[in-house]
């Protein structure tokens, strides 16, 4: 049987099919996550004929089971075991790539908040050695932003997924994937045409950008950041200019806990009171802030001014502190 390993979020998966877009990892050393695709494992499926897409809890005789499904003109099921080290897929009709889509995105996120990891759904970009995190709802324009910073010469550490890990003194953020997804309207508005992306699935125009591309302006980190800022977009406004504004620790923690990655993802008590205990930790830590966005495209590079600014204004108070 071939066997492939990657590195993302901070863990090692191993997987008996190649997978597009990630990037390899070494042959030894301890796997985290066992990726079967097309395995045995075959999750039932009857209950939910009806239903586009969902996750459910299954019970099983040797344990409970979390299982995620897609309906279009094919079925696509996902099943991952209570521990979040197993993950079985099987498929009719869809192609690898639209399975890698899936399992980058909600499987994997699913999977993290199982291990109790610390995520949020959120980009990360490196900007001078420190990442910023840009958190909001689904369309609210994360990956936009990212990318317009890309386009400055910063670098994309992750794309949909922030993992937060704490290390002595400070909050780091794993890498992700070495790509972006991108509706074609921001992708002609940023880099000029769509036409040769891959479309992340069969039935949505949304391409993946990839950030090994030659141009300086395509650039992925792969290694750990200190987390210097996180930045929560709200709803765009029609307003004259971006702004920002700091919000208290608070209101952030419930604001990021709002915002965790794959939120509808019911875990016990005893979980969320961990999740609940490390943002409480972030956001004394880490400052949170507030952003009201413009409504448009041409936007983009002011509120990238704004970022960059109060960034900045951030990090060199710290290092004026740092002994």
């Amino acid at each position: 049987m071939n066997i492939f390993r990657y590195r993302i979020y901070g863990l090692t998966i191993q997987t008996n099919q190649a997978l597009p877009g990630l990037i390899p990892a070494s042959s030894d050393g301890t796997v985290d996550v066992w990726v079967d695709l097309m395995g045995e494992s075959q999750p039932p499926s009857a209950e939910v004929e009806a239903v586009s897409s969902g996750l459910n809890l299954l019970s099983k005789e040797n344990g409970n089971y979390f299982h995620l499904w897609f309906r279009g003109d094919g079925q696509l099921d996902f099943e991952i075991n209570s521990q979040g080290d197993r993950i079985w897929a099987s498929w009719t009709r869809s192609v690898l790539e639209e399975v890698t889509g899936l399992l980058l995105g909600q499987v994997l996120g699913c999977t993290l908040r199982l291990r109790g990891t610390l995520c949020l759904h959120a980009c990360v970009v490196k900007i001078a050695q420190h990442a910023i995190a840009i958190v909001g709802e689904t369309g609210a324009g994360k990956s936009t932003t990212a990318a317009a910073l890309a386009k400055r010469g910063h670098s994309i550490l992750s794309d949909d997924i922030a993992v937060l890990n704490y290390s002595a003194r400070d909050w780091l953020v794993e890498p992700g994937y070495p790509r972006l997804r991108l509706w074609p309207k921001s992708i002609n508005a940023l880099y000029g045409s769509e036409i040769g992306l891959e479309r992340i699935f069969s039935f949505s125009e949304k391409r993946f950008v990839d950030l090994t591309h030659n141009s300086s302006k395509r650039q992925f980190h792969r290694e750990p950041l200190p987390l210097a800022a996180i930045y929560i977009l709200g709803e765009r406004q029609e307003v004259v200019i971006p702004a920002i504004e700091p919000i208290s620790p608070m209101e952030a923690v419930m604001m990021l806990m709002r915002h965790r990655s794959i939120n509808h993802l019911k875990l016990d008590s005893d979980k969320q009171a961990r999740e609940f205990a490390g943002f409480s930790r972030m956001a004394v830590k880490v400052p949170v802030r507030k952003v009201t966005p413009r409504n448009n495209l041409e936007a983009l590079p002011q509120l990238c001014d704004l970022l960059e600014e109060d960034l900045n204004n951030i990090i060199l108070p710290a290092k004026c502190t740092q002994p």
